[in-house]
C-alpha cells in the first residue's frame, strides 16, 4: 500500500516564479559613433537582452534592421547586421529596502550582441530595431494582440507567445554626431508586493546630453522589411500614464530616473521607457528600453495543507533558508512541550485529527514572518482490494474493494490499468468489472492500480497484479448419425497441454482421452470438458451421437436458414457410406450446391444469393460396404 503522507512536504517559498514558455524580458539597441569620414558613419552596435535563465526555448542571435525613414513615410535604405555574442552575466535582483524575510527569486540573465556597421548620412536618420519571439508571460499590464502572436522552440516542441521589438533611432543630418546613452549599471527589478520599492534606471549620455526619463508604449512583433513600429495596447486599468494601474503609487522620477513606490498588485508588468536627449534645450533623440517589472509575494508560504493518512509521526519539510531561525508551534492543546527550533522537525502526535500549525520565521536583522496552516493527521487509512478468482481469458474481470478509512468516508475510486503505453481509466465505481482482450496462450499477469480519495483529503494508492489464464477451446464436432455397433472416434483435436474429461461414460473406449471411440446403439448426448495446463480455466461442448442402419445417409425433410441460430444448416449424415458427391438442385433442375465432402453443408445460398423457399430435390453418391456403389436420391423442404 501507498499514501504520500508519511513525508508531507511544507513547501516555503521565496516568492517562486513559474517557469514561462517565453524568455525575453527586457533589452534595448544601443549605438557609439565611432567615426564620420565623409558621408559615411562608423557605428558600433550593441543589443543588450535580459533572458529568463529558467527558460527551455532555443535562444536565437538578434539579426538589426537599419531604415532611413520618418515614421509613417517610406523608406529608400535598408541594412542588416547580425552581431555576435560578445558577453553573458547572471544579474542580481534589486535590492529590497524593506525588512523581507524571502527576497524575490527571479533569474535572469543578460546578453550582450556587438557589431558595427557603416551607414550613409542619411537626412531622415535610421529606424533601428530587433524583433523576435516570445515575450515572458504572463504580462499583467499588456493586452494580448492576435496579431502579435509568435513561436519559440521549446525542446523541440513550438511554443506560442507573444512576440515583441526592441528598437532605437539614429537622428538624421540636423544632428550629424551622436551616441546613445548607455545603463552605467544594471540589475533585475524585483519587488515584493506590499514593501518600498526604489530602482533607479541610471544612464551615463557620451554627448554629455541632458537625459529625461518617461514611459512609452510597448513594441510588437514587426514584419521584416517594414519600417513601421505598431504599439501594443494596455489592459484594463493600465495605460501609458497609468503603467502600473489606477490604483499603484509607482512613478519614474523623470530627472533622476527613480523608480519608487509600494507596488499592492502581484504580477510582471512590462516597463517601456523613452530615454530623452536633450542638447542645448533641444530635444534630439529619444533612447528607448524595456524591461519587466516582477512583483512577488515575499512572505513565507506553506504551499500544502499537510495531511498524513498512514502514520502520526510527521517530518515537516520545506525549502530552508538555513540563515533563518524557525520556531514551530505543532497545535497540540494543553501541551507546552510541542515545539522545536529545528529546520525539519519531527513530531509525533498523540492522537488523529485537525491541528493548527504555526511557523515564526526570522533573520538576523529582526524581520519576522508568521505563517499558519493545519495539520490534518490521520493514521487508520487501509487501502487494498482482491478479485473473484480465477480469472479466465473471455470472462471480465471482477474486483471487490477492501480500503477503508475509519477516519472520514472515501469519496473517490479510481481503477487504472498500467501498461507499458501508459495508464488506462477503466472504471471509477467501488467493485468494477473490467472486460479485456486477452490473446496469450500462457498466463499473463496485468498491472491495475486502485486510487482512493477521502473526504479529509487523503489519497492511497495500492498496485497488485491478477493473473489472467488462457481458456482452452472445447469442440466435440457436430452432432452425427453412426451405424450399431461401428466403432466411431470422436473428433476431437488433442493437446498435450490440456486435460480432457467426457460425461456419461456409456459407449465410450475412454473418459480421459481427447478422442475416445463410440459403440452402442443408444442414442446419447455427450458433453467434454477441457481443462487448461494450469487446471483453473475449462470449457465444455456437447455433442448428440444418433444410431442408424446401413449403408445409409440421412438427411431432414425440411430446414430454415434464416440466420436465427436453429436449424440453419442442411448437413448430409452417412452411415458406412464414403459419400463422393452432393447434390443439390432447384425446381428447373439447376445445381445449386455441389461437393464431395460430406462435413460440408449447404446453407441455402448459390453464388451468395439467398435462395427462395421451396421444394429442392438431393443427390447423394458414395461407395458402401464391399466397394458397391452407393446412390441415393430425395426432397426437402427450404423454409423462410
Amino acid at each position: 500500500m501507498k499514501t504520500h503522507f508519511f513525508f508531507f512536504l511544507l513547501l516555503m517559498t521565496l516568492g517562486l516564479s513559474e517557469v514561462h514558455a517565453g524568455q525575453y524580458m527586457g533589452g534595448e539597441i544601443t549605438y557609439q559613433q565611432l567615426s564620420q569620414n565623409g558621408n559615411t558613419n562608423t557605428y558600433k552596435i550593441v543589443v543588450r537582452i535580459n533572458r529568463n535563465c529558467k527558460s527551455f526555448a532555443d535562444f536565437n542571435a538578434p539579426v538589426i534592421w537599419f531604415f532611413n525613414n520618418i515614421p509613417g513615410f517610406p523608406h529608400t535604405k535598408v541594412f542588416q547586421l547580425k552581431p555576435i555574442q560578445s558577453s553573458k552575466q547572471r544579474l542580481a535582483v534589486t535590492k529590497i529596502q524593506s525588512c523581507t524575510i524571502n527576497p524575490p527569486d527571479i533569474c535572469n540573465d543578460l546578453y550582450e550582441f556587438t557589431g558595427t556597421i557603416d551607414l550613409p548620412v542619411d537626412p531622415n536618420g535610421y529606424l533601428v530595431y530587433t524583433s523576435d519571439c516570445c515575450r515572458n508571460a504572463p504580462q499583467k499590464n499588456l493586452l494580448t494582440e492576435t496579431w502579435n502572436g509568435g513561436v519559440e522552440i521549446v525542446a523541440g516542441i513550438p511554443e506560442p507567445g507573444a512576440s515583441f521589438t526592441y528598437h532605437t533611432r539614429i537622428p538624421g543630418t540636423s544632428t550629424p554626431v551622436n551616441s546613445s546613452p548607455f545603463p552605467k549599471t544594471d540589475s533585475i527589478i524585483g519587488a515584493c508586493v506590499g514593501k518600498p520599492l526604489q530602482y533607479k534606471f541610471d544612464y551615463q549620455d557620451p554627448d554629455g546630453d541632458e537625459l529625461h526619463y518617461v514611459i512609452g508604449d510597448p513594441a510588437g512583433v514587426t514584419t521584416i522589411g517594414v519600417s513601421q513600429i505598431r504599439t501594443i495596447g494596455y489592459a484594463n486599468d493600465f495605460s501609458l500614464f497609468q503603467p502600473f494601474g489606477m490604483n499603484s503609487n509607482l512613478s519614474i522620477d523623470p530627472i533622476t530616473g527613480m523608480l519608487s513606490g509600494v507596488p499592492i498588485v502581484l504580477g510582471n508588468y512590462t516597463i517601456c521607457l523613452d530615454i530623452q536627449e536633450w542638447r542645448n534645450g533641444v530635444l534630439i533623440n529619444v533612447h528607448r528600453r524595456e524591461i519587466e517589472l516582477n512583483v512577488v509575494d515575499c512572505k513565507a508560504v506553506l504551499n500544502a495543507i499537510p495531511v498524513t493518512c498512514s502514520t502520526t509521526t510527521l517530518l515537516f519539510n520545506h525549502a530552508n533558508n538555513s540563515s533563518l531561525d524557525y520556531l514551530w508551534d505543532f497545535g497540540v492543546p494543553e501541551i507546552l512541550t510541542d515545539s522545536s527550533t529545528r529546520i525539519y522537525p519531527i513530531y509525533t502526535y498523540p492522537t488523529s485529527g485537525d491541528y493548527p500549525v504555526t511557523l515564526i520565521v526570522s533573520n538576523p536583522a529582526g524581520c519576522r514572518d508568521t505563517v499558519k496552516t493545519i495539520a490534518k493527521v490521520y493514521d487508520n487509512l487501509k487501502v487494498d482490494f482482491e478479485w473473484k478468482a480465477p480469472i479466465c481469458a473471455g470472462s471480465p474481470m471482477q474486483f471487490m474493494n477492501l480500503s477503508s478509512f475509519g477516519s472520514g468516508q472515501i469519496t473517490k475510486y479510481k481503477w487504472d490499468h498500467i501498461t507499458v503505453r501508459g495508464s488506462n481509466n477503466f472504471s471509477n465505481a467501488k467493485d468494477p468489472l473490467y472486460a479485456y482482450t486477452y490473446t496469450d496462450t500462457v498466463p499473463l499477469g496485468y498491472s491495475i492500480m486502485l486510487t482512493i480519495t477521502t473526504d479529509k483529503g487523503c489519497t492511497g494508492i495500492v498496485t497488485k497484479v491478477p493473473l489472467v489464464y488462457p481458456k482452452p477451446s472445447a469442440d466435440a464436432g457436430r452432432d452425427t448419425v453412426i451405424a450399431y455397433d461401428l466403432p466411431y472416434e470422436m473428433p476431437v483435436k488433442s493437446s498435450l497441454q490440456n486435460s480432457y474429461h467426457w460425461t456419461p461414460g456409456t459407449g465410450l473406449s475412454d473418459i480421459r482421452i481427447a478422442n475416445p471411440t463410440v459403440t452402442g446403439g443408444t442414442p446419447t448426448c455427450y458433453t467434454i470438458k477441457v481443462w487448461g495446463k494450469d487446471s483453473l480455466c475449462t470449457s465444455m461442448d456437447t455433442v448428440c451421437i444418433k444410431y442408424g442402419r446401413g449403408p445409409e445417409v440421412y438427411l431432414p425433410t425440411a430446414f430454415s436458414p434464416n440466420g436465427d441460430g436453429i436449424n440453419d444448416r442442411l448437413y448430409v449424415r452417412a452411415v458406412q457410406v464414403q459419400v463422393t458427391q452432393i447434390a443439390i438442385f432447384n425446381r428447373w433442375g439447376q445445381t445449386v450446391f455441389n461437393t464431395n465432402n460430406s462435413n460440408q453443408y449447404w446453407d441455402g445460398t448459390y453464388q451468395g444469393k439467398i435462395q427462395v423457399s421451396g421444394e429442392y430435390s438431393w443427390l447423394v453418391k458414395g461407395i458402401g460396404p464391399g466397394n458397391k456403389p452407393f446412390i441415393k436420391e430425395g426432397s426437402i423442404s427450404l423454409l423462410r
